[in-house]
């Protein structure tokens, strides 16, 4: 048998040893490198892993926004709850405030929080009689009218409405009113001075002289100490000519003058 080369036979052995090692169906071996890129690829496929993504900064950051958020509407809300008031302690606002301008001499700083009390509650007379007391001390005498019907709508037998309301008749000389509604508070409280006093001087205005000097006497019956009282019966008591009553009640008048001289000298 004929001898072959050496170098056919190192060729011959190096293709066996290829053949030998992991033949694949297309006949060609994979190479680490292809290895490493498969590995890759499988790599890329896998999602991320959700502890990995959780542990990361920008996760605790957003995080941190998210509860910093839920905090800061927590305590706004508990600051606007705070001075959240109910309908209850808006009407004690509004009258507390209004009743302190207007006990101060301010009727027109009052005006705002007696509409607000208005608003507030609607149902109840009071805000708006304190509404047409705070008018008629700012001259607002039409609009303090109107308050005051507005409260007798509400409250007929309000005589505290009443009596102030026929005291404006008088003041805008609409007698008659003025006479009808004294009348009534007087039906309703025998003992008020002041509204026999109004009537008097309402029925001397229409020159019914005997009614006026009869309210007026009451008025002193029931307040002998008021100055006022006696001075105006006095002026009765000269239209009709009876001096010696006249001088009477003027006699009265000096002496509670003195009266009251004397204790301010105190």
């Amino acid at each position: 048998m004929a001898r072959q080369k050496k170098s056919d036979i190192t060729e011959n052995e190096t293709l066996a040893a290829q053949m030998e090692e992991s033949p694949q169906e297309n006949g060609k071996k994979k190479t680490r490198s292809d290895k490493n890129r498969i590995k890759d690829k499988k790599k890329r496929l896998v999602p991320p892993q959700i502890e990995g993504i959780e542990h990361s900064s920008i996760y605790y950051f957003h995080t941190f926004l998210l509860f910093g958020g839920r905090l800061l509407n927590k305590v706004l809300d508990a600051y606007n709850s705070l001075f959240e008031l109910n309908s209850k302690d808006k009407i004690k606002v509004y009258r507390n405030i209004s009743n302190y301008y207007n006990k101060k001499g301010t009727p027109e700083k009052a005006l705002d929080y007696y509409q607000g009390w208005v608003r507030a509650d609607p149902n109840n007379p009071e805000p708006l009689f304190q509404m047409g007391i705070a008018l008629t001390m700012s001259g607002n005498n039409k609009s303090a009218l109107e308050a005051f019907n507005r409260t007798l709508a509400l409250d007929p037998d309000h005589l505290g409405a009443l009596y102030r309301k026929s005291a404006l008749h008088l003041r805008l000389l609409e007698y008659e009113p003025a006479i009808e509604g004294l009348r009534y508070v007087i039906d309703h409280t025998p003992e008020d001075a002041r509204a026999f006093y109004l009537l008097g001087i309402a029925y001397e205005a229409v020159g019914q002289l005997d009614e006026a000097k009869e309210s007026m006497q009451a008025a002193a019956r029931l307040n002998p100490q008021e100055i006022k009282y006696h001075q105006h019966l006095g002026f009765m008591s000269v239209r009709q000519e009876d001096h010696k009553t006249a001088a009477e009640h003027f006699s009265k008048v000096m002496n509670l003058e003195r009266e009251l001289g004397e204790d301010d000298e105190i």
